[in-house]
């Protein structure tokens, strides 16, 4: 478009009959006006195209066109780019600030983002990293409003190969490994809280592929645990419950697991645990004697973890950490647990001792705990938080029988 083609008023400076210098230009469309230089009829230079609407564009003109350093604000969405244009167009490196607060800043091709940039949203979610066509394309870094930090491949906008999840705060690993269509899929390793960690095994859309888990003691070959005054270790796996295959599942380590014990109940109170058997049962408190090495690092690692709910489950259970799947009750006895007799038995007992005068305080014991072993039962459930993908192991529940024929002589 030369001088002469321009059918608008002109009021400014000119050349040889052409528009040269500075002025102004209403085009015959009243939309649009033109204020700035002029070379040989055309806009060159610096100026400033105004818009009916509110919008405009201030900066470079080459031959007529808008090309080279300048701003462009848009009245209908009130964002506002500042950077380099191409024939109109944004093109190249730039700043484009969005009406809803947020912000890019970057390559641009074409209007659109495109090579390496980063956007800032309103509410504080920073994208660093490659872009196509307005796309999180390439490798990136995007940091959540949570704090999570993601690091690692994109493909149009969603976290797609290898990539990595951290805390923003600490830097501890959420997950590493692959990713599908956002979500965690293929070979990685997991991990949430300050214990949980499924290492290096298969995802699909961020669930495990041993889908769900139970928990399972001395690999199901018990159904009555039978206890004596010589310590025990009570073993419990995590198992792959999927298609029936009972493997244990080795990549799930970390789990918090509890054992408590409680005593059958023919009063129960808002305070009693129901259980399968159609009864309810009280809570038996721990024994306060010396516990063994195991204890005492189960204990550390539960101030480790902190969580009031973890701290108060010790005074009446026992915690063991699962490390591949696995986790051991290590030194379970007779007296692990204090057993309190209700009355019924009470009275069974004191008959028994006016039959038996000369009987030791060690033998009425005896009789005691055996007089109610069918009462007693161990209940062994999951307590890790959070909990692992949402799941929480399915609950044990192990009724109990006490022997004392290896302490007889």
């Amino acid at each position: 478009m030369n001088g002469s083609e321009l059918k608008g008023a002109f009021r400014g400076e000119t050349r040889r009959s052409l528009r040269s210098g500075f002025g102004v230009y209403q085009y015959s469309n009243p939309f649009f006006r033109y204020e700035g230089t002029w070379h040989e009829g055309k806009k060159q230079g610096f100026g400033k195209l105004l818009f009916g609407d509110g919008s405009y564009y201030q900066g470079e003109f080459v031959d007529n066109e808008i090309t080279g350093q300048g701003t462009r604000y848009f009245a209908t969405s009130r964002n506002t780019y500042t950077g380099h244009f191409y024939y109109g167009e944004m093109d190249g490196h730039g700043r484009l600030r969005l009406g809803n607060g947020d912000c890019y800043e970057g390559n641009f091709k074409s209007n659109t983002f495109e090579g390496e940039g980063s956007y800032l949203s309103y509410d504080k979610q920073l994208y660093t990293g490659t872009w196509h066509k307005n796309r999180r394309h390439g490798q990136g870094e995007q940091t959540y409003t949570d704090g999570t930090r993601y690091s690692g491949d994109w493909i149009a906008d969603k976290r797609h190969g290898f990539g990595k999840l951290t805390n923003g705060q600490d830097e501890s690993l959420i997950y590493e490994g692959s990713w599908r269509n956002d979500l965690m899929h293929g070979e990685g390793t997991y991990s949430i809280g300050e214990t949980y960690t499924y290492r290096n095994a298969m995802l699909i859309n961020s669930y495990p592929t041993g889908w769900p888990f139970r928990l399972c003691i001395n690999k199901d070959k018990a159904s009555t645990l039978l206890l004596t005054e010589n310590p025990i270790t009570i073993t419990i796996d995590i198992i792959d419950s999927s298609e029936n295959n009972n493997n244990r599942v080795k990549a799930d380590c970390g789990r918090l697991i509890r054992l408590c014990c409680g005593q059958r109940t023919d009063h129960p109170t808002s305070d009693s645990l129901p259980t399968p058997f159609g009864f309810h049962v009280n809570l038996i408190a721990r024994s306060t004697k010396a516990t063994s090495s195991t204890d005492q690092s189960i204990s550390e690692l539960n101030e480790q973890s902190g969580g009031d709910e973890v701290k108060e489950s010790i005074e009446d259970s026992m915690l063991a950490a699962s490390d591949e799947g696995r986790a051991q009750f290590v030194g379970i006895n007779t007296d692990t647990f204090p057993i309190h007799l209700p009355n019924s038995s009470s009275s069974v007992s004191n008959s028994q001792s006016s039959t038996q005068p000369s009987a030791s305080k060690s033998s009425r014991h005896k009789a005691e705990k055996s007089a109610t072993s069918s009462s007693i039962i161990f209940i062994i459930d999951d307590v890790t938080y959070p909990i692992p993908f949402d799941k929480a192991l399915d609950t044990v529940y192990i009724p109990v029988q006490f022997s004392n024929t290896n302490n007889t002589q």
